[in-house]
């Protein structure tokens, strides 16, 4: 049901040759899937970790990239929603483990 639109999500952070607003856009698609996330195939769990490893590994170019229009400093979503928090991700401050079966 999601597939292609996580498929989309994975190659957004994959790419910073677009507008930080297209990076944006992605992160409020992850925040959106995350409620979703009980309904999930465990395809889509599955491809949806393996793009949240793609961010992860592009952690500091993705926080380069979205912070020339979003100030991560004072973001308001819960820590669960790490993808908001990236300057906590590559400062070490916060540790993630990608799990697709929860």
């Amino acid at each position: 049901m999601y597939l292609k639109d996580i498929e989309e999500y994975g190659e957004d952070v994959n790419d910073f040759e677009t507008s930080p607003f297209e990076l944006h856009f992605a992160f409020i698609f992850r925040s959106e899937i995350q409620k979703k996330y009980t309904i999930l195939s465990l395809e889509e769990k599955e491809l949806l970790a393996r793009c949240d490893l793609i961010l992860l590994k592009n952690a500091k170019k993705a926080l380069n990239h979205l912070s020339k229009i979003y100030n991560f400093k004072e973001s308001k979503a819960p820590i669960e929603e790490w993808w908001w928090h990236l300057d906590k991700v590559v400062s070490g401050e916060i540790k993630l483990i990608a799990n697709a079966t929860e």
